[in-house]
Order: C-alpha cells, then structure tokens, then sequence
C-alpha cells in the first residue's frame, strides 16, 4: 500500500514537473516576449526564473524521497534503480540551472561585452531544461508502463 502511494507521488511530481517546463515554454515564454516591452520582459522573467527553478527542484527532491521510499518497501529492482538514477540527474541538473542564474543576469547586464557569454549561458539552460524535460517524459512513460509497485 505505501509502495503504491509513493509511486504516485512520485508520478504526480514528475507530471507536474514536466508540465511546468511544457507550460512555460510553450505559453508563458512567446507570450512574454509577444506582449511585453524588453525592459518588462526583463523584470518578469527575472522574477520568474528563480521560482521556475526552486519549484522544479522541488519536484526533484520529491520524486527521488519517493522513489527511494519504493525501493526501501519493495526492493532495488533494475528498473527502480534507473528511475532513481534519472531523478537524481534531473534533480542535479535543476540546481545546477538555479545556479546559473546570477551569471545569466550578470552576463546580460553587461551588455554587449556580455552578450556572447549569456548566448551561451542562456543556450545551456535551455538545454538543460529541455534535457529534463526528456528525462522526465522518460520517467512517466516508465512509471506509466509498469503501472504499480507488484511490477516496479
């Protein structure tokens, strides 16, 4: 029964981590830059980058303490230990894009001495969020595909 419950937390932070990356990229992103002047865009995305960040990591954390909490009732099947080593990298790769922001927004406050340094540091976050976003389909497909605790 608790197996069962933590593969649904687990599968519920996932979906709503994954949804957030999708929300954000494909409404909240082209409708900020559609319809907001530069300097305001700014201001927004600035504001909104950070909880971006912190709510993703967030679901990171929950879903690896969920997972884990599955492996501790059921065992360490190999496709358990792969659920729990993908949520362990998305979570990584969601601090480290937490982390990047002050050199996003120094880089681009420098202005064009900064603009080659945050084309890059910007193209690595969208990397890595799109890398998350990869990882983390690939875990609900998983945990969708073995529909419960009895054949995780």
């Amino acid at each position: 029964m608790m197996t069962s419950l933590m593969l649904a937390i687990a599968a519920v932070s996932a979906g709503l981590w994954t949804g957030a990356i999708t929300f954000h990229s494909f409404i909240v992103a082209p409708l900020v830059f559609k319809n907001l002047e530069t300097d305001q865009a700014r201001v927004f995305l600035r504001a909104l980058f950070p909880r971006f960040f912190k709510f993703g990591l967030g679901c990171g954390i929950v879903l690896v303490l969920a997972l884990v909490m599955t492996g501790s009732g059921l065992g360490w099947s190999a496709v358990l230990l792969g659920l729990l080593g993908t949520a362990v990298v998305m979570t990584g790769l969601e601090a480290y894009s937490l982390w990047l922001i002050p050199s996003i927004n120094a880089a681009r406050d420098a202005g064009d001495a900064g603009a080659k340094r945050f084309k890059f540091l910007h193209g690595l976050s969208v990397l890595l969020t799109l890398a998350i976003l990869l990882l983390g389909l690939g875990v609900l497909i998983t945990l969708g595909a073995y529909g419960g605790a009895s054949y995780i």
